[in-house]
């Protein structure tokens, strides 16, 4: 005889999220923002890094194309293989080669071995970061799903700045190498424990087999008043799509809002990894400042990353995530233009820094969410992979140009402008999504 069937939404719904969901929120913010340090890291001591290599600066813009190149090809495959085999295993698997690679980085003596251990280490990066917003995006509650995705991103954005801070005290006292270890060896402990600790994603492994024991014993952590029946067969409320994930982005009318996705975080991502890249090189090349100056003035972007996503879930709550994003983003290449200014009005580099982490990772974890919260769970690492490898691949590209238009003295005018317009692309996208979605609410 069939047991009980028992609903997990009625769970997992609940707009109380609880110390269990929080607990793992938290370890998740900690593990993206680990990882966000050992990914700019680079980007911070390029000058010292380009230095010990005994190149010339604009030929790390082959580095940062790598790391790229490494993880758009993460983010296309490996999703999509967590959408069939579960999100757990291969989000602890990817963090210790993402690890491990990172402190291989430091024993490399020629620019060609570097860019090749940066590829593959961020292709193991690819892997992780779509996982973990999926796995996130399936506990929380549809109430407070984008706001808490958009929040998830300010550890990325305050490991990246924190690179930015501390990565010049380590040149300072050791060696860049030390800065490469320092995040490498956290992040390889912290390990252990997501490997203990990290569920597996309820509605992933209803969809696998909807009696399987494990989602009682997740829900009832989730819910210490639940009780899991005897036998009980779970159920949810969301449709799975049949056939591939990747098929699925563009069925049942999803076609549209997947190339406006692919379209808006290919522009974002293109000018946010151009600016993490570059930004401390051109305020010490193009602003005339001390090279731990430049590094310091990019590293404030810190605030404005905790800034960002508030601003963005105030404005969300007002004129919605869609057109919240056309607004920030268009406004964010307004002030990145303004680094022009930076030359003669030193000081300003520190409020520009800022406005970099307010509007430009800040409008780039807004986008994030909405992706994470565009697709079902049987397509939702594939849907977030895909978007998010759409923007490796021009983030190859936007490295690459702004390393060339340095390399070719390009005026200072010209190369902001050159590099923020994809912002305005971007901000274009989503007006444009906006729009479809207000015209099929009407309809």
């Amino acid at each position: 005889m069939d047991g009980p069937t028992q609903s997990i939404d009625t769970i997992l719904e609940r707009h109380e999220m609880g110390g269990y969901r929080w607990s793992l929120y938290a370890a998740c913010l900690i593990l993206i923002g680990l990882e966000g340090y050992d990914a700019y890291i680079v980007a911070n001591l390029a000058p010292v890094i380009a230095r010990s290599l005994a190149v010339p600066i604009p030929s790390m813009a082959l580095v940062f194309s790598a790391q790229a190149a490494g993880m758009a090809l993460g983010f296309y495959t490996i999703p999509v293989l967590a959408d069939r085999i579960g999100r757990r295993g291969i989000i602890v698997t990817c963090s210790v080669l993402f690890a491990l690679l990172t402190l291989l980085s430091t024993q490399v003596g020629s620019l060609n071995a570097f860019v090749a251990v940066r590829f593959l280490a961020f292709a193991a990066f690819g892997g992780t970061l779509p996982n973990i917003v999926a796995l996130m995006a399936e506990f929380m509650p549809e109430s407070r799903r984008g706001k808490l995705l958009t929040w998830l991103f300010i550890g990325h954005g305050l490991g990246a700045s924190l690179a930015g801070f501390v990565g010049p005290s380590f040149v300072h006292y050791h060696s860049w190498q030390a800065a490469f270890w320092a995040g490498g060896v956290v992040l390889l402990l912290i390990t252990p424990l997501l490997f203990l600790y990290l569920p597996e994603s309820c509605r992933y492994l209803l969809v696998r087999n909807p009696r399987d024991p494990r989602i009682g014993r997740i829900l009832a952590r989730v819910d210490p008043n639940f009780r899991a029946p005897a036998d009980a067969t779970y159920v949810t409320a969301e449709v799975r799509s049949p056939g591939s994930p990747l098929t699925g982005l563009f069925r049942q009318g999803r076609a549209q809002l997947t190339i406006l996705l692919w379209i808006g975080m290919g522009s974002a991502l293109c000018a946010t990894a151009t600016f993490s890249a570059w930004l401390p090189s051109y305020l010490h090349v193009l602003g005339g400042l001390e090279t731990s100056v430049a590094t310091r003035m990019s590293a404030v972007s810190a605030l404005g990353a905790i800034g960002g996503p508030i601003l963005l879930t105030w404005l969300m709550g007002r004129i919605g995530l869609p057109r919240s994003l056309a607004l920030t983003f268009c406004i964010s290449a307004i002030v990145m233009i303004g680094l022009t200014a930076v030359a003669s009005v030193q000081w300003l580099g520190w409020v520009l820094g800022f406005g970099f982490g307010l509007l430009v990772i800040g409008s780039q974890a807004g986008l994030n969410s909405l992706v994470a919260s565009s697709y079902p769970t049987s397509m939702r690492s594939t849907g977030i992979g895909w978007a998010g490898g759409m923007g490796r691949l021009t983030s190859m590209v936007g490295p690459a140009i702004g390393g060339a238009i340095l390399a070719a003295h390009w005026s200072p005018l010209a190369i902001y402008a050159t590099i923020s317009a994809p912002l305005l692309v971007a901000g274009l996208a989503m007006a444009t999504l906006h729009s479809i979605q207000r015209k099929a609410k009407i309809a």
